[in-house]
């Protein structure tokens, strides 16, 4: 693990010691309603919970191959495939933004010598379908609960939620304008560059622009491959769609798991597509504080009990964020199976 996983890692045990530490000290005076919260336990829709996590992991897997072109698709090993979205999950807990998951799922495909190019095509077509997939979900959510939005949640909360869509729209932009202009691309690339190049020596700065102009122009070309195979994009898309969906509901298992058999699924997804979208906002590894805020003041209105409400929290985060960074690192060590 490289000196700045380590300071991120770091960051993140931190921050979830400051976040259970909140949380703790939220249940204190509430006694009887924790204990009330564990007679009702069920542990089966706890279970079914993170078997919706499972599930979500291998849909990842299947968009990953559906990118892939036929000779990758034929060689690659379900292992590596598997390991792709659970490399994702670790590079994006443990750095701001996420902006660690692609370079994950990079190292994941180098590993079994799928050549650079091919793997950075796939990776970015696949980050790019996610991304207009969960922009679509977000406009349906948000214009079918919106009402139930301002009048229950949070109106601090609310006002959050535009920046984090156009957040995701530039990201939407910017690879675009890779995939179909690079020749602007690059020259926004040379004049940010310049910008910065003043903070660092010439040969260092001419090998940063080297590298990047590749990049850019074997994605271009890459990318142009995978867009005239529409079969892939559309299954892709359709994996993405049931892995989200998947994953949008694991909520909905842990509160069921507290005897809230009257919760409305169709708005516990609604208001997780909206913590996922306003997650992306915070400048912490995983959102860690952040995430568990967002979640309490979006789902305060589904749980009665304030103890139940904190056992959701910390039961929701450890199936969808710590499982898949622990499962992540074991997926690192492990070796890889390489090119048949």
């Amino acid at each position: 693990m490289s000196k700045r996983n380590q300071i991120s890692a770091g960051i993140v045990v931190i921050l979830t010691a400051i976040t259970v530490y909140y949380l703790v000290q939220e249940l204190k005076g509430k006694g009887k309603q924790l204990e009330e919260a564990l007679r009702v336990l069920d542990w089966r829709w706890l279970a079914a919970g993170l078997v919706m996590m499972v599930v979500s992991i291998l849909l990842e897997a299947m968009a990953t191959r559906a990118l892939m072109n036929a000779k990758d698709q034929e060689h690659i090993h379900w292992t590596t495939l598997i390991k792709v979205p659970l490399m994702n999950l670790l590079g994006s807990g443990l750095t701001p933004f996420a902006s660690g998951g692609q370079p994950a799922q990079l190292l994941a495909l180098a590993k079994a010598k799928i050549e650079t190019g091919r793997a950075l095509s796939t990776i970015l077509m696949k980050f790019l379908v996610y991304q207009i997939v969960v922009v679509l979900f977000f406009i349906v959510a948000y214009g079918a609960a919106d009402n139930f939005i301002y009048q229950y949640v949070d109106h601090t909360f609310a006002e959050f939620i535009p920046f984090a869509i156009f957040i995701h729209a530039i990201v939407i932009v910017g690879i675009l304008l890779v995939m179909f202009w690079p020749a602007f691309t690059l020259k926004l690339v040379h004049l940010t560059a310049r910008l910065i190049g003043h903070f660092t020596s010439p040969k260092h700065y001419q090998k940063i622009v080297d590298s990047i102009e590749v990049k850019i122009n074997n994605f271009h070309f890459e990318s142009r491959r995978v867009i005239k195979n529409k079969r892939a994009l559309l299954e892709s898309t359709f994996w993405t769609i049931l892995q989200l969906v998947v994953f949008y509901m694991i909520p909905y298992f842990v509160i069921r798991a507290f005897g809230y058999p009257e919760v409305n699924p169709w708005l516990i997804v609604t208001m997780n597509i909206m913590i996922v979208m306003v997650i992306s906002l915070f400048p912490v590894p995983g959102g860690v504080g952040g995430a568990e805020l967002s979640f309490k003041l979006l789902f305060t209105p589904f749980v009665s009990n304030p103890a139940t409400l904190i056992l959701v929290i910390l039961l929701w985060r450890l199936i969808t964020y710590y499982f898949g960074i622990f499962a992540g690192i074991i997926a690192y060590i492990l070796p890889t199976k390489q090119y048949d």
